[in-house]
């Protein structure tokens, strides 16, 4: 049963126009949705993916080896050692929060370990170094598989 649309401003039209094509990447000459890249899609990337990559599948950044999947459950972690200070950020009493970009294997463990906010003096290769020995109950698809999955870390440093 049709029903017609609510619309709030008494100037509108009475009927909205229909809208057939709604930016796919496919159709390039109609909607011009698709990015620069060379080929037939959204992304930037060289491949046929959304994202900026360079390897086919759903998109994102990044050379993994892994394609990854976007997933109905996060990893969470099961062993996570916080990072020690450097002697140097100690000295210079440097704290903050960084944050790291992590792709979770399938078997928990991070395959791939990016700064996206650093706080510099070492900080940042003790956090990457600290992550890379933590374990995760990785993420799983509808189907309840173990899928990679990327994740966002924060790290808080403070001095007590």
């Amino acid at each position: 049963m049709p029903v017609p649309p609510t619309i709030l401003d008494p100037n509108a039209a009475a009927l909205l126009p229909p809208v057939d094509k709604l930016g796919l990447p496919w159709m390039r000459i109609d909607t011009r949705s698709p990015g620069p890249g060379p080929s037939n899609t959204i992304g930037n990337g060289p491949s046929s993916t959304m994202g900026d990559g360079p390897k086919d599948g759903p998109g994102g950044i990044g050379e993994s080896g892994i394609r990854f999947n976007g997933s109905t459950s996060q990893p969470s972690c099961l062993y996570c050692p916080n990072p020690g200070y450097t002697e140097e950020a100690r000295e210079s009493k440097l704290q903050g929060m960084m944050t790291l970009l992590v792709l979770v294997g399938p078997d928990g463990r991070p395959t791939d370990i990016r700064v996206a906010r650093g706080l510099g003096m070492g900080l940042d290769e003790r956090a990457r170094d600290a992550v890379r020995t933590w374990r995760f109950a990785p993420g799983r698809d509808s189907a309840r598989h173990p899928i990679p999955t990327w994740i966002t870390i924060e790290i808080v440093f403070r001095l007590f």
